[in-house]
């Protein structure tokens, strides 16, 4: 939110449009782009730390939507559905049998995986992917080992060199990366005592956390400088940020949603009235909702 309405606020904007450059009122209704010497675009590094597929399950508990809601709008397990049969041409049937609503509702209470090591889902390990006509291709992919690979093969740096071009200090033994002893063995069996050989991907899920983040520090620096760069660059939200790009209806969206759960608010109201107790629709829906605190979130001291 800081990023998008500065240090002065979303009331202050709302009252006086955009002042004061992008610190103060935000990135978001910049006269003109800032490209920073190039056409708008993402990083290599972006896509690097992008990958977060140890996030997705090996299966989706299955609600039950015809019931009362029980304690904090949760709704009771009906069955759990392996991911194998939600993907391809299978997962088509399947998840039309389900339907939009059973599907939104079972995964809005249902935590996703931690970003760490040994987490990848063994469904992507052996995925058979299909051809443009449909058809299934007679190789399996091996998607974990497919995105070391393709790191590599960009030149994408390594995770110590990835550090130093951020200006973060690299790691010179595997315990300054984690804590972990059953990891550092399965580290020094792979990379030998060479840490400058570990790829950035598995450096990412095993580097030790930020307290209250579920992303490691490397790739929060990343996150945050192209969160900003992505805003300054779009022309829709800077020279056509307005009524004549958007038309009134979509302008007034556009200003008036703040979260994902104004989005479901707005499209699926009984959604999220009967089953989402959380504050945020990113949270376990089933979460006690946030007490209400007067102090913009980018001015709050860390618990």
């Amino acid at each position: 939110l800081c990023h998008r309405y500065g240090f002065l606020g979303k009331k202050f904007k709302d009252t006086f449009g955009h002042v004061g450059g992008s610190t103060l009122g935000g990135l978001v209704g910049l006269k003109k782009p800032i490209n920073h010497g190039v056409p708008y675009t993402l990083t290599e590094e972006f896509t690097s730390v992008y990958r977060m597929h140890q996030l997705l399950p090996d299966s989706i508990h299955l609600r039950n939507i015809n019931v009362t809601p029980g304690l904090n709008k949760s709704p009771p397990l009906l069955e759990e559905v392996p991911m194998p049969d939600l993907i391809g041409h299978k997962g088509e049937k399947t998840l039309s049998q389900i339907g939009f609503t059973r599907q939104f509702v079972s995964m809005g209470h249902q935590a996703c995986g931690a970003l760490e090591l040994c987490n990848y889902p063994s469904w992507l390990q052996d995925l058979v992917a299909q051809d443009v006509d449909g058809k299934d291709r007679p190789d399996h992919v091996d998607l974990a080992a497919l995105e070391v690979y393709r790191d590599r093969e960009r030149k994408v740096a390594r995770y110590n060199q990835f550090r130093r071009n951020l200006l973060l200090i690299p790691i010179s033994k595997w315990e300054d990366l984690t804590e972990d002893k059953e990891a550092i063995e399965v580290l020094k069996e792979v990379y030998g005592d060479d840490v400058e050989e570990l790829d950035l991907m598995v450096g990412l899920m095993a580097e030790k956390k930020i307290k209250g983040f579920a992303i490691s520090e490397t790739s929060f620096i990343v996150f945050l400088l192209m969160a900003s760069r992505r805003l300054e660059a779009d022309r829709f939200f800077t020279s056509d940020f307005n009524e004549e790009a958007y038309t009134k209806k979509g302008f007034e969206w556009v200003n008036t949603t703040e979260s994902l759960k104004d989005v479901l608010n707005r499209h699926y109201p009984e959604i999220s009235k009967k089953w989402i107790n959380s504050t945020s629709a990113f949270s376990v829906w089933d979460s006690p909702p946030n007490a209400p605190n007067p102090i913009p979130l980018y001015l709050r001291f860390p618990s």
